[in-house]
């Protein structure tokens, strides 16, 4: 289950590397002549009014520059690498949690062998739990095994 598991994992990342390589095209910026420009963005912002820009460029388009088409296109451009990094990000997260969850460390001390630790605390301690490595002492409160 775990090679399933762990295959799995570096499969997602594989793929959430590959994302944003597979799209140069929507990331590249703009050559557009200012003519295109104006028709392209005026395109755009009757489609969707709410993009950021269209405001202003409603009306101020004749004063419009380049650098201000090229930031109403830096603003306006589809970001398939913010995606990738987050989904990037989501599938380490999930991969260091369950290298956590994994871990056979149950609180054990460093001294011998986790099994030889274990058998000790069954050895001393009746009520001795191995999954919680906690055991029920004589106040009624469940200690941890420190054997």
């Amino acid at each position: 289950m775990r090679n399933i598991a762990s295959a799995a994992v570096t499969l997602a990342l594989a793929g959430a590397m590959i994302i944003p390589a597979a799209a140069p095209a929507s990331a590249a910026s703009f050559n557009i002549q200012y003519g295109s420009q104006d028709r392209f963005v005026g395109e755009r912002c009757e489609r969707n009014s709410r993009l950021r820009g269209c405001d202003d460029w409603r009306d101020n388009r004749r004063h419009w520059g380049k650098s201000d088409y090229q930031r109403w296109y830096r603003w306006n451009q589809p970001s398939i690498g913010n995606v990738g990094a987050g989904i990037f990000g989501f599938i380490a997260g999930a991969a260091i949690a369950n290298s956590f969850n994994n871990s056979n460390d149950n609180g054990w001390n460093g001294n011998g062998s986790y099994n030889s630790h274990v058998a000790r605390c069954e050895a001393r301690f009746r009520s001795y739990n191995a999954r919680t490595d906690m055991y029920l002492g004589f106040d009624g409160d469940y200690h941890r095994c420190n054997l």
